[in-house]
């Protein structure tokens, strides 16, 4: 299993157009934004960079699939006969249905963009909001980071599908959990509404396409 982190003096870089995005707001070209929410932006994302701490985890699982359904397996050379982890999803098995592989994965910018939410919560309606839209662009950007990590060892890859997502129910978040070791490795929580804290963390599965060059 992979557990990273993002190395210390490294910044992470937060998309402002993906922050308005989380808001709301469309631009089809520059942005044309209010100059005072602009300055709030710019502030509150400076912010959120000095106190957050991505961490992520997966790990490879070999792969079977049908029309309905999607089996996990120990990575080895021959899969075990008794898949690890069953997922019935129409939607993700044919999203994945031409990968042999896949990645079980996990990431989150941990609980200091809970904690400047929560700061601002009582003395402003505006800044919880554009800290909830910095924090999801942050999770975004950073999961992205670490895909484009995996591509220089599998370069053909399938988007990312998380629970939630069609018919992949949030009841496998606690198969998430269990096998990437969520608590312990992370520090993340599952709560009995299968919500995830840190909020800003995300789970999915990544399908890893056969090398066309083997």
């Amino acid at each position: 299993m992979e557990i990273l982190s993002m190395p210390s003096g490294i910044s992470l870089d937060i998309d402002i157009k993906e922050t308005y995005r989380y808001l709301g707001y469309h631009f089809p070209g520059n942005i044309h934004e209010d100059p005072e929410l602009k300055r709030i932006v710019t502030e509150l994302t400076e912010k959120e960079k000095k106190i957050i701490a991505p961490r992520c985890a997966y790990e490879i699982y070999g792969l079977k699939t049908d029309e309905s359904a999607c089996y996990f397996y120990k990575n080895r050379p021959v899969p075990e006969e008794t898949p690890i982890l069953v997922i019935e999803s129409r939607r993700l098995s044919a999203h994945i249905k031409e990968c042999s592989k896949a990645i079980l994965f996990a990431a989150t910018i941990g609980p200091g963009a809970d904690t400047i939410i929560r700061r601002y919560s009582g003395s402003s309606s505006l800044k919880p909001a554009v800290l909830q839209a910095i924090g999801a662009a942050a999770i975004e950007a950073y999961a992205d980071e670490v895909t484009e990590q995996i591509k220089t060892a599998f370069p053909n890859i399938k988007m990312r599908f998380s629970p939630g997502y069609g018919d992949f129910s949030l009841e496998h978040q606690k198969d998430f959990f269990r096998l990437l070791e969520l608590e312990k490795n992370l520090g993340m929580n599952l709560n009995n509404a299968l919500l995830m804290t840190p909020t800003k963390s995300i789970t999915a599965v990544i399908g890893i396409l056969p090398d066309p060059k083997i």
